[in-house]
């Protein structure tokens, strides 16, 4: 399933620094694209992933304590550029 992610970072210097860190992104999960803001206080990423609640999970575990994230479910039927 594809999944949007907004991140609203709340400490940009700790969430570029986890990306920078180049964390592992585990099997079942890869990142389609990656979208940094013009502001370093927000970007948006776009993923293949089983479910939103896995998904959540990582996310948290690598960037929540930098950023409140969103997530919408994209519906793959009515969209195009996937």
């Amino acid at each position: 399933m594809n999944i949007l992610v907004n991140h609203h970072i709340s400490d940009p210097d700790a969430y570029w620094g986890a990306l920078g860190a180049n964390p592992p992104v585990p099997e079942g999960f890869k990142v389609v694209t990656f979208m940094a803001g013009t502001d370093p206080a927000s970007s948006a990423c776009l993923w293949s992933a089983p479910d939103v609640e896995s998904l959540k999970a990582l996310v948290d575990k690598t960037v929540g304590h930098a950023s409140s994230n969103s997530y919408m479910v994209i519906n793959d039927s009515k969209s195009f550029g996937l």
